[in-house]
C-alpha cells in the first residue's frame, strides 16, 4: 500500500473559524438589540401608565370642583379631595409642591387590569389662585390650580400634569 502524503495547509479550518466568529458576533448583537428594545417598550408602557394615572386624578379633581360643594362666593370644602385654602395664595402657588406626600394632597391608587397587577398611584394638589389669574370675562369666578402626579409601576416613572379649573356661580 502506497500512501500518498498530501500537504494540507488547513485553509478550510481557518475560513470556517472566521465564519463562526462572524456568526457569533451577529447573534450576540441581535440578542442585545432585542433586550434593549424590550426594555424601551417596558419603560414607555410604564410612563404611559403614570401619565394616565395623573390625567385620571386631574379629571376627578376638576369633576369634584365643578359638581360638589363649590361656589365662587363660598369657595370649596372638598373633604374627599384635598384641603383647599379659603384665601388665595401668592402667584407662586402654581409651582410644583416640594413634598407630594404632605397632608392636603389626595392619594389615589388604581389598578390597570387584573387584581394581581401592581397598582399605579396618583396624587392631587389643589390650590386657590388669586383673582389676577382669571381671564377676561370670568367675573364672579374662582380659579383653582390642580396638579396631578402619577407614578407608574416603577417608582422612577413619574409624570406631573397641571390644569386650571374655574368655578363660577350660575
Amino acid at each position: 500500500m502506497v500512501r500518498l502524503m498530501s500537504r494540507e495547509n488547513g485553509f478550510a479550518l481557518i475560513i470556517s473559524m472566521l465564519l463562526l466568529l462572524v456568526l457569533t458576533i451577529l447573534v450576540v448583537n441581535a440578542a442585545r438589540n432585542t433586550s434593549l428594545s424590550e426594555k424601551m417598550a417596558g419603560n414607555y408602557m410604564d410612563r404611559t401608565r403614570a401619565q394616565q394615572a395623573a390625567e385620571q386624578v386631574l379629571r376627578q379633581g376638576v369633576a369634584a370642583l365643578t359638581h360638589e360643594n363649590c361656589s365662587a362666593s363660598t369657595g370649596c370644602t372638598l373633604t374627599n379631595l384635598a384641603v383647599v385654602p379659603t384665601t388665595p395664595g401668592p402667584a407662586a402657588v402654581a409651582v410644583m409642591p416640594s413634598a407630594w406626600s404632605a397632608a392636603g394632597a389626595l392619594d389615589m391608587v388604581r389598578y390597570n387590569g387584573s387584581s394581581t397587577e401592581q397598582p399605579t398611584s396618583a396624587q392631587l394638589s389643589v390650590a386657590l389662585l388669586a383673582d389676577s389669574f382669571l381671564p377676561v370675562g370670568k367675573v364672579g369666578c374662582k380659579a383653582y390650580s390642580l396638579m396631578g402626579r402619577g407614578v407608574g409601576l416603577d417608582s422612577r416613572s413619574v409624570v406631573v400634569l397641571q390644569t386650571v379649573a374655574y368655578v363660577c356661580d350660575i
